[in-house]
């Protein structure tokens, strides 16, 4: 079922949900791609704005669109936003109590939700697939699509069960998406999921406002680097990833030690410790947060300003999806490789006890490739891109450590620097809308960034509206959230102007 849109009735839904005057680039012909019932396949860079290709076009058609990821924590953030901003959704998972999922799955055969998000192992029972034909499908959206590719750095076999969607329900259209996607598996990834002549969408790998930095240090230089950066940062919020629990543990202790509050996070917490530490990072009540490879996937946080990696990842994949969760809001932010040569002793580990000659084979090809890129002198964002099988017209990006000279904290231990503001913002107000913000993010129960963004808070600095009418000209602010808490955003504004 196809549905044909005005540019200017796009625009409107838009406006009203989002709260976004335009689209960001391809995002608009994504959604009309789909609204026309083609198949798509969309590479999209984290930050990119790829949720919103298969929103909108769901809550225009008005019918259910089936979003597929791996994901339990990002599908219930995602649907948990979406209801606020006055689109129905649920997330369907094996963590809620049967009562909840019965009525979940009563109102979705009642057409009631726009999004419905599930795991692919659900789609692998009968019983659901035998549920969905009484649902009224728009369409089914596959995140996190790479998962498909024995070629890819997170290969899950339960992925490769998504092809039976095609043969199933053989007149809906399936949208691929994916962030970090190599030319092989975005081929594979097509084959696998029997898409039938795709609309491709290939946004460039390039993200201009994060800036790379790699150094080689010993276990000496490490910690010291860490501290500098840690007070370089002052104020922002930064993930830390660690190769091993246990040193996440020490580093979390080496840095309480210096007087600097973070918070760990992995496998080997308990669920409930584990969400807790996160629930107060996203909060702004730590802005360290130390974890493994384990934390930050479906993390959507968008006002991360640094990165900080303190081993070789395993793959350039890994490395552009983890760093990539710096300066989601467009706002610039860091992103720093802080390797030593004796990382190679963990991989190597790591890498043999992969019992597959090929999957063997495979790891240390992504080994040599991510070992290239922290050695060679040649521009960070260039070797990225052409990873990705992008051919950059520029030689130098102006934005890493090869191609300009990396910040003052990494090259002279003995002067202390702190990082400038990314925006011209009157600075206390824009503290004073922090504070507003944690203390009813908290008093709600939600994540500080989905009461507003960063980026929304900046812009009411810019504006200081005076009435809902102006709070709808502020970035990110729908009529939903205007209706919900503009009178609270009015006198935050006012409180300050006292």
């Amino acid at each position: 079922m196809s549905v044909p849109a005005t540019t200017s009735e796009l625009h409107s839904v838009l406006k009203k949900y989002w709260g976004y005057e335009a689209f960001r680039p391809l995002q608009g012909r994504v959604v009309q791609s789909l609204l026309n019932g083609h198949d798509v396949a969309v590479v999209m860079p984290t930050g990119g704005g790829k949720s919103l290709c298969y929103q909108l076009p769901a809550v225009v058609l008005g019918r259910t669109a089936l979003v597929v990821s791996p994901l339990i924590a990002l599908m219930q953030d995602q649907a948990a936003q979406l209801e606020q901003m006055g689109i129905p959704a649920a997330a369907l998972n094996s963590s809620q109590p049967w009562p909840e999922q019965q009525e979940i799955l009563r109102r979705a055969v009642k057409g009631e939700y726009r999004l419905l998000y599930t795991s692919p192992e659900r789609l692998l029972r009968d019983d659901f697939i035998d549920f969905l034909q009484h649902v009224p499908l728009a369409f089914f959206a596959i995140d996190e699509a790479h998962c498909i590719s024995e070629w890819g750095h997170e290969f899950r076999p339960e992925y490769r069960q998504l092809s039976r969607l095609r043969d199933l329900f053989p007149d809906l259209p399936v949208a691929a998406f994916t962030a970090s996607a190599t030319q092989q598996v975005r081929h594979d990834m097509l084959r696998a999921l029997k898409l039938h002549e795709p609309h491709r969408y290939i946004a460039s790998f390039h993200r201009p406002n994060l800036n790379y930095y790699v150094k080689a240090c010993d276990s000496k230089t490490q910690p010291q680097l860490l501290l500098r950066a840690m007070e370089a940062y002052e104020g922002s919020t930064v993930i830390v990833y660690s190769p091993t629990v246990a040193r996440v543990g020490e580093t979390v202790e080496f840095l309480r030690q210096a007087g600097i509050a973070a918070l760990p996070y992995h496998g080997k917490m308990e669920n409930a410790g584990r969400s807790e530490n996160q629930e107060r990072w996203m909060n702004d009540e730590v802005r360290v947060l130390v974890g493994t490879i384990a934390f930050g996937l479906g993390i959507n946080k968008p006002s991360v300003r640094a990165v900080i990696h303190l081993s070789l990842p395993k793959s350039v994949e890994q490395y552009y999806q983890e760093a990539g969760r710096a300066g989601r809001d467009g706002e610039p932010a860091d992103c720093i490789l802080l390797w030593q040569k004796k990382d190679a002793g963990l991989i190597a580990y790591f890498n043999n006890q992969i019992a597959g000659a090929v999957e063997k084979e495979r790891a240390w090809a992504s080994y040599h490739t991510i070992r290239n890129f922290a050695e060679n002198a040649v521009c960070r964002h260039r070797q990225i891109c052409l990873h990705f099988g992008e051919t950059p017209k520029w030689a130098a990006c102006g934005a890493c450590d090869v191609c300009v000279a990396e910040p003052e904290w990494m090259r002279e231990p003995e002067r202390r620097v702190r990082a400038t503001a990314s925006a011209t913002v009157e600075p206390g107000l824009f503290a004073h809308l922090k504070e507003w913000r944690r203390l009813l993010a908290k008093e709600m129960g939600v994540p500080a960034y989905r009461i507003l963004s960063d980026a929304s808070l900046r812009d009411l600095c810019h504006k200081r509206p005076s009435d809902e009418a102006g709070l709808l000209d502020v970035f990110g602010i729908g009529e939903k959230k205007a209706e919900a808490l503009g009178e609270e955003i009015l006198e935050a504004l006012e409180q300050y102007t006292q």
